[in-house]
């Protein structure tokens, strides 16, 4: 990311600030240069107050000039960080509210490609990264700027052959900067990519913390983790040193011409010692905003490569949402013809699949892991398009419905089941939260046989469940996903194993609840274990993408075909 392209888009998002940040630059301004005159005011107390006869009025004045300009400086100062501090945080909020915008609108797809940490650093460090550019760099370079201008034209003013030293070093410390930025900025593009990867490392082993330690992978994980930090370690020490050595060559640059000003003051020319002390204390000063504006190149190279990751995010491609028609209430007629789709060009997951469920018909899909079971489901609901053929429901193909009008009729209950650290109400109505009653809530609760432990928690249905449910056992996070696709109500139901983490008696309790909800809806059941699929109207097997067998149970275990070797591999070992 170019320098043009980095400031044109956090301009985007400054643009709507441009009176605060107009009145931060311009308290800075009037900061800096009230703390310029200083060196004209010690010089002049020298030569009027030290080197002559005493005055008590004078010194007085001079006092008070000389406070005066200390509180104001300090309190325009402090007037400009705080309206600067209020329009990064609110970059930073802006751009985050964008982001995490895009990532709910982003395909399926990118969350495939992008590991988890990665996209959270982007959200964390990266942004705050970016945020530097639009406060402390900004006024930084406010700041340094003005204080070198006006003290580098203060210095002429007061002695132009002394400062001409100073025409010396800017190219000299313009070829510096220009060195390092390369490198600066490859570095900090390294090390975002490892915080990203880092952040990815401690999700997984924080949520897979049972997992390391049945498995003793502590040490391996260790490792794997002590490696990235090593490499983090390494790329800032490599910014940290570039930096490093443009301070140093300034502080080694500005050194000489301190030195030359205080060989060539006492021999050639003749200066008060007012004179002299102004001249030297505004040399002085001069190094600090001189090595500023050196060293804000690194914040900067740091910030647009968080630039690079962040719009880089903003400007993904959205999921594709072509489609015009609202399907307001499905029939729950669903056809696949001749339905082909891979992830890649070079591996097909299913092959000319011709599938036609009728209206609050029950379709099981089995087969071996990688048949494809739960690439039609993800095909269904419009998180991926087929790469050939078409899926229709209702006779209209499904590219042709908006995606959350499509989705609104599809109810989902999976084995990995996915809470939210919410309420059991929020969990229950989740996307309906505002329009679904509390008789709506508790109706979906006692059909899912929810009802009586959620009772018992401590706040009942305002009960926060925690982190993926966290507070609740394995059978009652099921429980409250069945409730939430009841709640639902949706004309196609989806079950992938919805009972999968219950004892025998819930089991039951519930498979008579979703035998229950199933009447008059669609159902397709994604099966591992054959036990749930007996009574379904039609078992559907696939094998390596194709449909090699359909019917139902009897009339599949008749034909003795996979399925009845699937059986038979399940129930009689």
């Amino acid at each position: 990311m170019q320098y043009k392209q980095f400031f044109s888009r956090l301009f985007f998002y400054l643009k709507a600030h441009i009176g605060k940040l107009v009145f931060t630059s311009v308290m800075m301004m009037f900061a800096t240069a009230l703390e310029s005159s200083i060196p004209e005011i010690t010089g002049r107390i020298v030569d009027e107050l030290f080197a002559a006869e005493r005055d008590q009025q004078v010194a007085l004045i001079y006092a008070l000039a000389l406070f005066g300009v200390i509180v104001l400086s300090s309190i325009f100062a402090m007037t400009s960080t705080a309206a600067s501090s209020w329009v990064s945080n609110k970059v930073i909020m802006d751009l985050r509210v964008d982001m995490f915008a895009k990532l709910l609108r982003l395909p399926k797809s990118y969350f495939d490609q992008h590991p988890t940490g990665k996209t959270l650093s982007k959200l964390t460090f990266d942004v705050e990264q970016i945020a530097a550019a639009a406060s402390s760099i900004w006024l930084d370079f406010i700041k340094s700027s003005m204080s070198v201008i006006i003290l580098v034209g203060y210095l002429f003013y007061k002695n132009w052959q002394l400062s001409l030293t100073l025409l010396i070093l800017l190219p000299l410390v313009y070829l510096a900067v220009k060195l390092s930025s390369n490198r600066m900025r490859s570095s900090s593009k390294k090390v975002q990519n490892s915080m990203g990867r880092m952040t990815h490392l401690l999700d997984e082993n924080i949520s897979g913390s049972s997992l390391v330690k049945i498995y003793h992978a502590q040490e391996q994980e260790s490792k794997k983790f002590n490696d990235l930090i090593k490499n983090i370690r390494q790329q800032r020490f490599k910014v940290d040193m570039t930096g490093a050595f443009n301070t140093g060559f300034v502080n080694i640059l500005i050194g000489l011409s301190l030195g030359s000003v205080v060989y060539f003051s006492s021999t050639l020319l003749v200066m008060s010692a007012g004179e002299f002390l102004s001249f030297f204390t505004a040399m002085g000063m001069l190094v600090k905003p001189a090595k500023s504006l050196v060293n804000i190149n690194k914040p900067l190279q740091t910030a647009m490569a968080a630039g690079e990751s962040v719009f880089g995010l903003i400007d993904e491609d959205e999921e594709h949402n072509s489609g015009t028609k609202q399907l307001k209430k499905s029939k729950g007629a669903i056809k696949f013809n001749h339905v082909s789709f891979g992830y890649n060009d070079e591996t097909t997951v299913l092959d000319d699949i011709s599938l036609d469920i009728k209206p609050g018909e029950t379709v099981a899909l089995v087969g071996s892991t990688g048949s494809g079971k739960t690439t039609i489901i993800q095909l269904l609901a419009k998180f991926y398009s087929p790469t050939a053929g078409s899926i229709t429901i209702d006779g209209i193909d499904i590219a042709e419905f908006e995606v959350d009008s499509l989705r609104s009729q599809i109810a989902f209950v999976d084995q990995n089941v996915r809470l939210f650290n919410d309420t059991v109400k929020g969990n229950i109505a989740l996307g309906q939260i505002d329009t679904m009653s509390d008789t709506q809530i508790e109706h979906a609760a006692k059909v899912s046989n929810a009802h009586e432990f959620i009772q018992e928690l401590s706040d009942q249905f305002d009960t926060e469940i925690g982190e993926d449910g966290a507070k609740l056992s394995g059978g009652q996070r099921q429980r409250l996903a069945i409730a939430r696709a009841i709640a639902k109500d949706s004309p196609i139901l989806i079950l992938d194993e919805a009972t999968s983490a219950l004892d025998s008696a819930t089991e039951k309790q519930v498979q008579a609840a979703i035998d229950e909800m199933q009447k008059d809806r669609t159902t397709i059941i994604i099966a591992h274990r054959l036990s749930t699929v007996q009574k379904a109207d039609r078992i559907v097997v696939l094998r390596r993408g194709e449909i090699i067998e359909q019917g139902s149970h009897k009339d599949l275990i008749d034909a003795k075909g996979e399925y009845a070797s699937l059986y038979k591999h399940q129930f009689e070992g």
